[in-house]
């Protein structure tokens, strides 16, 4: 008997990014650089990242080109912004979405990131805080209270940084349940 027909292979989607013989990430027209927070990287599992990108390409439209995390110290520091300062943007500027847990208030060392993220990125960057919940056992990436999301845009506003925005990281059924 003849073996069965394979199904064909679907087509790959173009990569989000690339790596280039000098070890640069090229950064596709529609991709960003993902950066999440230590506290919120630690609580993921590997299941949890695909829903992770699409909800980020729901609210920004854009793909993942590469993932860093940030927030526990100054080493960490510096290999997110290494990433972004050196990574060659195909549609410039550079786009960088965070994701920080939004239950935790918006200390002084999370606004002074931003605002060494907006040095490094440039002034005309597009920047996304997109905030989670604080995370459970059965959802490690819970939409956040609309209080904790008033309290983290206050700050945000202060900052008076036209390219960057705040978002809940929630689908927008999610966003409802408040």
């Amino acid at each position: 008997p003849e073996p069965e027909p394979l199904e064909p292979e679907p087509e790959p989607s173009p990569a989000a990014s690339l790596v280039d013989r000098e070890g640069t990430i090229r950064f596709a027209p529609d991709a960003c650089l993902l950066l999440v927070h230590v506290d919120v990287d630690d609580v993921l599992e590997e299941a949890d990242r695909p829903r992770l990108e699409r909800l980020l390409l729901e609210l920004s439209g854009w793909r993942v080109g590469a993932y860093a995390t940030f927030g526990a110290g100054s080493a960490m520091t510096a290999r997110a912004l290494e990433l972004l300062e050196t990574g060659h943007w195909q549609a410039p500027p550079p786009r960088v979405a965070l994701v920080q847990d939004g239950s935790q208030p918006p200390i002084t060392e999370n606004l002074i990131f931003l605002r060494e993220l907006r040095a490094a990125a440039g002034p005309q960057a597009q920047v996304m805080l997109a905030l989670v919940g604080d995370p459970e056992d059965e959802d490690r990436l819970p939409p956040l209270r609309a209080f904790d999301y008033t309290d983290w845009q206050r700050k945000i506003d202060q900052m008076a940084d036209p390219y960057l925005r705040l978002e809940m990281l929630a689908s927008p059924e999610e966003q409802g349940e408040d």
